[in-house]
């Protein structure tokens, strides 16, 4: 087997380009047909469980080139064919939910989803085994299967299956405004070489809190969906009066 030449740091960032303007368009489309599948799941999923469409919101997000050059710096400029084989959140979705019980049923409708290829090793539970900062969530690498537009050898346009690495997120709302106030102060502050053990304990403090909400309103829930129930039951038994 051929070895693969080693790249300089110069050359690897235009292989990374040239991808970007290759695959940029199928990038979007693959974003978008993630988003509509997980839309879906969500979809029955809230439907099973009588809950509004609302209690599950999923977006998705592409890198761009410049966050995508970023983390390979980051990463010191590893040795790639395709940048996809070092950088598996190109394509990223987030399901954000009202209920802290319903992140891992959900995971449990994605893996039961045909759409979907997932390992056990390519899922962590950040909600069970919250990082050292308070971070709680569920990240899950999943291959998303896609109809390709490609050349072949004998330069005709074809339409090939292929798949692609995607990162899918899920946490609470409550956890959810955590993680974008953590990011836009936390971990810019470190990037700018501010280190302060007292932050990383108030924002774990802060996570710890929120937490206990997530758990009281999982109460919420419990309670109003058995008053509804009662309710329903009863508006049963009596029907509807006759108009006098």
């Amino acid at each position: 087997m051929k070895e693969r030449k080693i790249l300089t740091k110069e050359e690897l960032k235009e292989r990374a380009v040239r991808f970007f303007d290759r695959y940029e368009k199928e990038i979007e489309q693959i974003k978008d047909l993630l988003e509509i599948k997980l839309k879906q799941i969500c979809l029955a999923y809230t439907i099973e469980n009588r809950l509004p469409p609302e209690a599950l919101i999923v977006t998705a997000r592409t890198k761009t080139l410049k966050s995508f050059l970023k983390k390979l710096e980051k990463k010191g400029w590893p040795q790639f064919y395709f940048p996809t084989e070092i950088i598996t959140d190109l394509i990223g979705a987030r399901i954000t939910s009202w209920f802290l019980d319903d992140c891992s049923r959900v995971l449990d409708y994605i893996n039961k989803s045909s759409h979907f290829s997932i390992s056990n090793e390519s899922i962590e539970d950040y909600i069970q085994n919250p990082k050292k900062s308070g971070y709680r969530g569920i990240h899950i690498l999943a291959s998303v299967s896609y109809d390709s537009v490609q050349r072949t050898e004998s330069g005709e346009i074809s339409v090939v299956p292929e798949e692609m690495i995607t990162e899918i997120q899920i946490r609470t709302k409550l956890q959810d405004a955590w993680g974008d106030i953590t990011h836009e102060f936390h971990y810019k502050a470190k990037h700018l070489g501010v280190n302060d053990d007292n932050l990383e304990n108030f924002l774990s403090d802060i996570s710890d809190r929120l937490l206990q909400e997530d758990r009281t309103l999982i109460k919420f829930r419990d309670v109003y969906q058995s008053l509804a129930d009662d309710k329903l039951k009863k508006g049963k038994r009596e029907g509807f009066k006759d108009e006098e």
